[in-house]
């Protein structure tokens, strides 16, 4: 007889339990979203791959098969002007029984529409910044298989997506002004800080720990050609208390430490071309001048359609995370691409990366080549 430890049986049920609740609202409403108007829509969209990985210097090669991302969206119109949106998410073929991958509940808002200039969302939700954070979920609308790494939900359990760009608000006003050909964006949001209980001895988990909030938003423009703009953040880590002891400095020094998130975005489309970047710049504000933790994360994309099913594209990133006193680290990755799309609800998608890993410490310098091969389903 398998035997699991308590761990192991509360995320079975907790996976179980998702499992059920997805079910039996797909069952209760698959009519509805086609013979009731306003009634509950049900999609979404899916990512299988199969990947090749090399670690050049260790000359150590991997295959693998993955459902690399799974989102399920339920959507309904409740009365005039307001409606309910919920995502779940899940990545890497998760199981709960064999503890593969994660689940998560990524959104759950509903939406008031006054007008074009102004919509509200109340609930938690994905928040306007730069370009892609509110689209990184639709991976049949992206042409990359591992997206511009702050963005890849895939590697969530090995990098710290979530403090390049924020991950969740609660509430959101945004909209547009329009002038002439132009339109004018903005948006301005108000969330958690990222000081969230994890442990249930000390409460409830889930809840914010401090009386601090994340405050963001996005000003930007766009027309049919181009779209741009600008984007920023601001919220108070408290670190741990490992990290002052690490760097042996007062735990003083690391209670309440302002973040400060900057970004930009620019995009240009064409008939045939096409080039999308961003820059994301994460600062710390240590009263301490040895101690730095800043960030930052540039990706440009060039991208040219053959036709309407044949796309290709070269992308570039470039990232450095400091971790001083102790260490300093980046990466560059230039990696090639293609899609060819099947009608409209499946593309087909092959990419190839090479990463290259620096730091301050020689032995942690590495070289992965990546190949992938991947299929993206909207349902």
């Amino acid at each position: 007889m398998i035997q699991m430890n308590a761990e192991s049986v509360t995320r079975f049920r907790r996976g179980l339990f998702a499992m059920m609740v997805c079910f039996a609202l797909c069952c209760n409403h698959a009519e509805a979203q086609t013979t009731e108007p306003g009634g509950l829509k049900v999609f979404g969209y899916f990512q299988a791959a199969l990947g090749y990985q090399k670690d050049v210097n260790l000359k150590k090669e991997i295959n693998s098969f993955t459902l690399q991302q799974l989102n399920l969206f339920l959507q309904k119109d409740l009365i005039q002007n307001w409606s309910a949106f919920v995502n779940f998410e899940f990545v890497n073929s998760y199981s709960s029984l064999r503890e593969w991958g994660a689940f998560s509940l990524e959104e759950a808002w509903i939406n008031y529409r006054g007008s074009k200039q102004f919509k509200l969302k109340l609930g938690m939700l994905t928040p306007t910044f730069n370009n892609l954070n509110e689209i990184k979920n639709r991976t049949p609308l992206l042409p990359y298989i591992i997206r511009p790494v702050v963005y890849e939900s895939s590697f969530s359990e090995d990098t710290d997506t979530d403090e390049f760009v924020p991950v969740q608000a609660y509430v959101q006003a945004y909209g547009f002004i329009p002038i002439r050909t132009v339109k004018l964006d903005y948006a301005i949001y108000l969330g958690n800080s990222p000081n969230i209980n994890r442990d249930r001895r000390y409460g409830s988990t889930g809840i914010d720990t401090s009386r601090t909030f994340l405050v963001g938003g996005r000003v930007g423009m766009r027309n049919d050609f181009f779209k741009a703009g600008i984007s920023a953040t601001f919220d108070e880590y408290e670190l741990q208390t490992e990290v002052a002891e690490r760097l042996e400095l007062p735990l003083e020094h690391f209670e309440s430490i302002p973040r400060l998130r900057r970004g930009a975005d620019f995009s240009l489309t064409s008939t045939k071309w096409f080039f999308e970047s961003e820059y994301i710049h994460v600062s710390y504000d240590f009263e301490l001048p040895q101690v730095d933790f800043d960030k930052r994360f540039f990706y440009a994309t060039l991208g040219y359609h053959f036709s309407e099913r044949v796309m290709a594209y070269f992308s570039y990133w470039d990232a450095k995370e400091n971790s001083l006193p102790l260490r300093e680290q980046g990466y560059q990755v230039p990696t090639f691409g293609a899609t060819f799309n099947i009608g409209d609800m499946i593309v087909w998608k092959i990419q190839t990366a090479n990463a290259h890993f620096d730091a301050t410490n020689p032995r942690l310098d590495a070289t992965y080549n990546y190949t992938y091969l991947a299929v993206s389903v909207r349902f």
